[in-house]
């Protein structure tokens, strides 16, 4: 449960924020998304894959950190089981809100339910009532975020008007038995190399072609998240 309310230095002056790797709030999510700016740190760990919303046609890269539906196998102790961290994992408890569809305004609101506040964390406000450099840091953070996003899907976007995603069926050795995975997709490395000149340097102008590679190159870690799905199923 949430209760996203705005954030105000009379109100939240004794709020204390603690910062901890604790994040089985999100033990029933297996695919997290992701910004272009993390593709490369993430696939170190995780396969990096895009899926679809049915409603809009919006595609959206995610990690996949299970593999199966509602179990996320990184999340289900206390200890998060990876030095590579998402980004979308560091914002909690706090969030932005725009004041009205037509401005660009934004306010930072904070989720007063989140297990995150703590008597012994980090300060919001100091005695004056200014933010602290805590909270001013968390502020910027949540600002990147929704650039780091806007970039994210216009990338996206830019990756499917090109027709480079094409749906993937993913199928892992699970106990000598194959699991199959839909309801992916993957950029298509043959439609990307049979790409005219001219739309190709385009991608390498605009420095996609890592973000691309970094792409194909992370689903190799598929066979970590099996390991992983065996070790926790013994």
């Amino acid at each position: 449960m949430t209760n996203i309310i705005p954030l105000h230095n009379e109100v939240h002056k004794d709020i204390k924020v603690s910062t901890h790797n604790d994040f089985s709030r999100f033990k029933a999510q297996h695919l997290i998304p992701v910004v272009v700016q993390e593709f490369s740190a993430m696939a170190t760990e995780f396969p990096i894959v895009f899926v679809k919303n049915g409603d809009t046609g919006q595609f959206l890269p995610v990690a996949m950190m299970g593999l199966t539906e509602g179990v996320n196998l990184y999340c289900q102790q206390k200890d998060f089981d990876s030095a590579v961290l998402p980004m979308n994992f560091q914002t909690a408890p706090f969030s932005l809100t725009k004041h009205n569809q037509e401005s660009d305004e934004v306010t930072i609101c904070i989720d007063s339910d989140s297990n995150l506040i703590s008597a012994e964390g980090n300060a919001l406000f100091d005695d004056k009532g200014e933010q602290t450099d805590f909270l001013k840091q968390r502020s910027q953070f949540l600002i990147d975020m929704v650039s780091f996003s806007q970039q994210t899907m216009a990338i996206t976007q830019l990756f499917n008007q090109k027709e480079l995603l094409i749906t993937q069926q993913l199928t892992v050795k699970l106990a000598d038995k194959p699991l199959t995975i839909n309801g992916l997709y993957m950029i298509d490395e043959k439609k990307l190399n049979e790409l005219p000149n001219e739309e190709f340097n385009e991608l390498r102008n605009k420095g996609l072609l890592p973000l691309i590679y970094a792409h194909l190159t992370s689903i190799h870690q598929i066979n970590r998240l099996a390991h992983k799905q065996a070790k926790t199923s013994n």
